[in-house]
């Protein structure tokens, strides 16, 4: 039984002169619930010249420093799952076409989410380890860093960009360096918008802290501050009358 992954098509937001899309068919697409996904990794098919774990936690903080998204992503540890599930998982296939029904000589991975309600419940990435040409042992650590990005961008509820330098953009040939265009800042920013009302934050500024009332010292300190000037201003204004008569 094959899976497809829902890699392309999505809502497009042309009124808004975005070029982003949402996975899947759904205008109202939400994400993951709780907008905080750990990722798990499956490298029992992985070859062993590629640091899977590596390039999934480095791929991660792309995503994460993301100023205008709550989102936050991290790598939780290992697994032997390999199906969709929540939290998502990252796995290596070797017989990837059959799975996944995308050619293994020009792919090298692929992404899928469930979801309930718009909202994204379950997920999971799956890596070329077969004996295509897009095997992943065949592409250099900048493109693998990008293509994994990419996927995981699509298990985080994005589709494909139409902007050519975003990594949403269907192929990593255009890419040369590893980093979000606004494109992709503006799609995971819609989907995961950041929450400036929260935690009793207001635009971004920390807490504003209680001040106690001042001590009897204080008070004092600020009662000869005020009079200090004004016993200043009454001496000179005195003595400028004396000199002038």
């Amino acid at each position: 039984m094959k899976i497809y992954s829902t890699l392309i098509l999505g809502f497009f937001f042309s009124m808004n002169a975005y070029s982003f899309t949402l996975q899947g068919n759904s205008s109202n697409l939400k994400g993951w619930a709780r907008g905080e996904v750990t990722f798990y990794v499956n490298t029992s098919n992985c070859p062993g010249s590629v640091d899977v774990v590596g390039l999934v936690k480095e791929s991660l903080e792309v995503w994460n420093n993301t100023p205008t998204s709550s989102l936050k992503v991290k790598y939780g540890g290992s697994t032997t799952s390999t199906s969709s599930s929540s939290p998502p998982i990252v796995y290596c296939e070797t017989n990837f076409n059959a799975i996944t029904g995308a050619d293994e000589n020009s792919v090298p991975g692929a992404a899928s989410v469930n979801t309930t309600g718009g909202q994204i419940n379950s997920g999971f990435l799956v890596l070329n380890a077969s004996g295509g040409q897009s095997n992943i042992a065949n592409l250099s650590r900048k493109n693998l860093l990008i293509v994994m990005t990419h996927e995981i961008g699509h298990v985080l509820g994005l589709g494909h960009s139409q902007t050519a330098n975003a990594v949403m953009y269907y192929t990593y040939s255009f890419k040369t360096e590893l980093n979000l265009a606004q494109d992709d800042i503006d799609g995971i920013s819609y989907l995961y918008p950041s929450d400036e009302f929260s935690d009793n934050e207001f635009a971004g500024c920390g807490h504003v802290q209680s001040v106690p009332p001042p001590t009897p010292g204080q008070m004092l300190l600020l009662i000869l501050c005020l009079i200090m000037p004004l016993a200043v201003y009454f001496k000179t204004k005195k003595r400028f009358y004396l000199t002038h008569l």
